[in-house]
């Protein structure tokens, strides 16, 4: 791409075992655990242990982002809702209805206080999405008008709620009142261009930093939180990147999913790169079941 080098090359990824996916999503680091990540249409949660054992479960519904939860459980964004997902069996429990199709649930994260966010989707063109805040079973609309509510993450200092309308090619930062909750002001912090590609999933290191996914280049991109200019670029050797996540012992290793792209080799697959960065561990889910 023109003018990558020019921004610098972080990275090069490198891909992490042959287990594959068709649309990766939603990785997620524990210190005792390792990687986990979804396959969303397939309906699989995947687990790659900090010992480098790979495991797999099929899920009892389809979900779309995972998240710590209080206890063993994860905590499941469905296309539907939230629930409770045991990582042992894959039986997923919803406990909360937010959405009927056409729209669905996406993407999702947790705030510093352990509230839960995630976002619906609308694949038709219009702007029927909407982000959403779950605190232990209550549901609350923050924001609406959305046509694909994906990424989102927050600064380190819980005061910025950074946050990706896919379609609309957006990465917002949202000004955030981190003890009650509330959503302020907003600042475009980076236009992807469409012919670039859209921007997908994103985590926030602890410098401060956003690394994006730019699904249909091939990239990963750090911005910069205040100029949002990229800074940094993660080569991703097929065309799909979905979202990262940092994991390792260190936190220094960028995990990165993808989708499958027919024709590519290498879609589907898991990624990882070492990044002049290190990440910050997730929060967890602080409501009850």
């Amino acid at each position: 791409m023109a003018g990558k080098h020019a921004r610098g090359v972080a990275a090069e990824a490198r891909p992490v075992l042959a287990a594959t996916s068709e649309l990766g999503e939603s990785p997620l680091w524990s210190e005792t655990i390792g990687l986990r990540w979804l396959d969303v249409p397939g309906q699989r949660l995947h687990t790659l242990g900090p010992d480098g054992k790979y495991s797999c479960v099929a899920l009892s519904a389809l979900t779309t982002a995972v998240e710590l939860g209080p206890g063993a459980e994860l905590l499941a964004v469905t296309t539907s809702g939230f629930g409770w997902l045991d990582p042992a069996t894959g039986h997923v429990e919803q406990f909360a209805d937010v959405v009927a199709e056409p729209v669905t649930m996406n993407d999702g994260g947790i705030d510093p206080k352990g509230r839960c966010w995630a976002g619906s989707a609308v694949r038709d063109g219009s702007r029927r999405g909407a982000l959403y805040r779950l605190d232990g079973t209550e549901v609350t609309t923050h924001l609406d008008k959305l046509s694909m509510s994906n990424g989102i993450d927050w600064s380190p200092d819980g005061r910025v709620l950074y946050h990706v309308d896919s379609t609309a090619g957006t990465v917002i930062a949202w000004a955030f009142d981190l003890g009650s909750g509330e959503v302020g002001q907003p600042r475009l912090l980076c236009q992807v261009p469409s012919e670039t590609g859209l921007p997908d999933g994103l985590t926030v290191d602890a410098n401060g930093d956003i690394w994006l996914a730019v699904w249909g280049s091939g990239e990963v991109w750090r911005l910069d939180p205040k100029t949002g200019q990229t800074t940094a670029i993660v080569d991703v050797p097929t065309e799909c990147p979905t979202s990262c996540a940092f994991g390792g012992p260190d936190l220094s290793t960028l995990y990165i999913t993808t989708a499958r792209n027919e024709g590519e080799p290498g879609g589907g697959l898991l990624y990882a790169a070492d990044v002049p960065a290190v990440g910050r561990h997730p929060h967890r889910f602080s409501g009850g079941a």
